[in-house]
């Protein structure tokens, strides 16, 4: 019966012997701490085995890019809507310059044709007495004498003289004048009351 039993003593007794072997190298573990402080490198090894990453916010910069982003799209826009303002007062007053000359050309104008008026004004009124002076001149004349100046002078003062007798006196010089004379003042005379594209002149003779 002890024969069967040693083995199994040998295998208990050496178990005991393990245990009590691991359990001496963990009491050695404090005992090493508490001999003295470690060497620069045992030191520096714990400190970066220990040592945590700092601590960050997820997305933090990612919205801080998107804030720069945002900000710089709004400065942007308001540079370009400053530009279209400016651009646009520019135009504005552009306009009111030339709404301003041309009020001033307007004006200007406006004296111009007034005052031409004026002048053809007095030039009709001129006119319209030098002929009532011609034509009574034409008719104190005898019709031989007007005649004879007439068949002389132009053609066109020729017709506004004998246009503007009266019809007595015009027929008594027409009657005095050459046949070609006569012939043009008629012809003429006749054709001058149409529109011009409807007057024909065609074949006349003044001499």
């Amino acid at each position: 019966m002890r024969l069967v039993f040693l083995p199994k003593l040998v295998v208990v007794a050496l178990g005991l012997a393990g245990v009590m072997k691991v359990s001496d190298n963990f009491d050695l573990i404090p005992m090493a701490a508490a001999a003295g402080p470690a060497s620069s490198n045992e030191r520096s090894s714990v400190e970066a085995a220990t040592a945590l990453p700092p601590a960050t916010t997820p997305g933090t910069g990612d919205m801080c890019e998107s804030s720069h982003a945002i900000a710089a799209a709004i400065a942007e826009e308001r540079a370009l809507l400053e530009a279209q303002r400016k651009e646009i007062a520019d135009q504005e007053a552009r306009i009111a310059l030339a709404e301003k000359s041309l009020r001033a050309e307007q004006a200007r104008l406006a004296e111009v044709r007034d005052e031409i008026g004026v002048q053809l004004d007095r030039i009709a009124e001129a006119n319209g007495q030098d002929m009532t002076k011609l034509v009574e001149l034409y008719r104190n004349m005898k019709p031989q004498v007007a005649a004879a100046i007439i068949d002389e002078i132009d053609i066109e003062t020729a017709v506004l003289v004998v246009g503007a007798l009266p019809e007595r006196d015009a027929a008594q010089i027409l009657g005095t004048l050459s046949l070609v004379r006569a012939r043009a003042i008629t012809k003429i005379i006749l054709e001058r009351s149409k529109l011009p594209a409807d007057r024909n002149l065609d074949g006349l003779r003044l001499n």
